[in-house]
């Protein structure tokens, strides 16, 4: 069916192998995972052209065919991020990686298998979809599905905009759609059905699932979605003064230039180096406003935005109204968070810069989604915030206190609504990872908080180099046995989901899943597994007080129509 050439490759142990696609062959490499299962490896494979020149701030294009053997044996570029200086950075970045169990050197194989594509997070400004950045594949090629990682433009790069069709912005969003388009015209190739593909993305990974939920560019490219710790409606993954930083970024470029069109604004920015627009960016970011919270509030710098209306835009309307109208790609969703999202902030040590900022201008308390411009209601509504999440005691002396209130705010908040909205409309399974193990790798606890901070249940799904004394976590005689049960049922409810479009059917893993139905949202009813030492159904919000203290407030003071929350 395909022409399959398999050989050991005179530059490496691993075996190569090579297939044939409509733009190409491309050679990979045969890997085995610690349990035995034989994968193939396509690295950094190509799927759009490089976006440089005059494609810098532009509609990814197709790929064009090549004539000799494409060389996917190793990680390539990353795309420019803030705050990193590495020889990899380039704007020739867009590449995926693509891991599959299926036997390839059958001729005979069948194009069968589910396929789930991950979109890294890192604020829109950072990351890869690469191994050596923590997305290894071998606990899915054991659950027998094809992963799929890729890079997107981030930053300045990635979305910039200039508020009109000239720099629409969205552009790190419009090259995951590319992806994703390029996966359903080659992904039989590797085995992979393109019928079955499901999406899944953690923090500004999982807004960014969120926002292909809503995007009509988006619709047919995958049948299921999994959203972890993040959403469409979180307040950071979105921009609304998107002008106002493009010309912070010009100007730190060069202060005497003046643009009367944005025809002009694009020539000028096409034709700096991309050092020169990487650092400016970078220096925007030194500007953030303190406290960190004030500027989450507004929304990453460089973030997803509402276009204004033309032929190929990515989102033309604010979210919230999208989902609450239904006007979305309905799909099955799994949706949710760890139970302390912001105990990451305990990276930072002594955190009384912020509750004394906190304290002394509760007004930066109010987020900005509530587009409020009275000040003294901001002032009145923002003690009414402190003292509900310091118990009217202050931040400054309780950390604890501190880390809740940013946890419900930046994004339990937003997606336990966007998991109400779309229930209202289509099948939505939502959790809260509440599991603290030596697999989940983090050092940091603070009395008086949850103790599963964000990005730590990646650590469950991935495989990845810890330390030297844990170089591979799939390992697993590394770990004691809960953790490993915590990991086996995790990965058997994504992969059960992406399989079936249930993550605990009634023949599969019963045991391994004590027997748990998972539940979806049903009507106005909330109800969410508790993933921990064991699987809990449970009613109700997670965090059920303070995120009805938020509903109330939005109901009470914010101007709607809402665009995140």
């Amino acid at each position: 069916m395909y022409q399959i050439l398999l050989y050991l490759s005179i530059f490496t142990a691993s075996l190569a192998i090579i297939i044939d696609t409509p733009n190409g062959k491309i050679q990979g490499i045969t890997n085995t995972t610690l349990s035995s299962t034989v994968y193939h490896s396509f690295l950094s494979v190509r799927y759009a052209l490089a976006p440089t020149g005059k494609l810098r701030f532009k509609d990814p294009q197709p790929i064009v065919p090549w004539t000799n053997v494409y060389d996917a044996t190793y990680e390539k570029n990353i795309c420019y991020q803030i705050a990193t200086n590495s020889d990899r950075e380039s704007e020739d970045c867009l590449f995926l990686n693509i891991f599959t169990p299926k036997d390839l050197t059958d001729s005979s194989f069948q194009s069968n298998l589910s396929v789930m594509v991950w979109i890294h997070g890192g604020g829109f400004v950072s990351g890869s979809g690469y191994i050596s950045s923590g997305f290894g594949p071998k606990f899915f090629m054991d659950a027998n599905v094809i992963l799929v990682t890729f890079n997107y433009r981030l930053g300045v790069f990635g979305f910039l905009s200039s508020g009109d069709a000239v720099i629409p912005g969205n552009f790190g969003l419009k090259d995951q759609t590319m992806a994703l388009k390029w996966l359903q015209d080659n992904i039989k190739y590797f085995g992979g059905d393109p019928k079955k593909v499901t999406i899944f993305g953690q923090s500004s990974g999982g807004s960014s699932v969120g926002y292909h939920l809503l995007s009509r560019l988006s619709k047919d490219l995958f049948r299921a979605a999994i959203l972890q710790s993040g959403s469409a409606l979180s307040p950071m993954a979105f921009q609304r003064n998107e002008t106002n930083y493009t010309y912070k970024t010009v100007k730190l470029i060069d202060s005497n230039f003046n643009y009367s069109n944005s025809s002009q604004l694009l020539l000028f920015l096409q034709n700096l180096s991309a050092t020169d627009l990487d650092v400016a960016a970078f220096n925007v970011t030194k500007t953030m406003e303190s406290p960190a919270n004030y500027q989450i509030s507004k929304g990453f710098f460089y973030a997803p935005v509402k276009e204004v209306c033309h032929e190929r835009a990515f989102l033309t309307k604010a979210q919230f109204g999208l989902f609450e109208r239904g006007n979305y790609n309905k799909v099955p969703v799994i949706i949710g968070n760890t139970n302390e999202e912001s105990l990451a902030l305990a990276k930072l040590g002594d955190l009384s810069f912020l509750g004394d900022a906190y304290d002394a201008n509760p007004s930066i308390l109010v987020p900005f989604d509530m587009h409020l411009n009275n000040e003294s209601l901001k002032g009145e509504i923002g003690r009414e915030i402190l003292n509900y999440f310091s118990q009217s005691e202050g931040f400054l002396n309780d950390s604890a206190k501190l880390i809740r209130y940013h946890s419900v705010h930046d994004l339990d908040k937003g997606n336990v609504k966007q998991a109400e909205l779309m229930a209202l409309h289509s099948p939505v399974y939502f959790y809260q990872f509440a599991y603290s193990g030596k697999m989940g790798n983090n050092p940091y606890k603070i009395p008086g908080t949850e103790n599963v901070m964000h990005s730590e249940d990646l650590n469950y799904l991935f495989s990845k180099w810890y330390s030297d004394d844990i170089p591979d976590n799939s390992d697993l005689s590394r770990f004691n046995i809960t953790d490993q049960l915590v990991h086996f049922r995790i990965m058997s409810m994504w992969t059960n989901f992406a399989k079936l479009l249930n993550p605990t059917p009634l023949d599969i893993d019963t045991d391994l899943l004590e027997n748990i139905t998972w539940k979806p949202l049903e009507g106005n009813t909330f109800q969410y597994l508790e993933i921990n030492k064991d699987l809990v159904m449970k009613s109700g919000y997670p965090k059920s007080g303070p995120y009805e203290f938020w509903i109330d407030l939005y109901n009470k003071y914010a101007v709607h129509p809402l665009d995140t929350f």
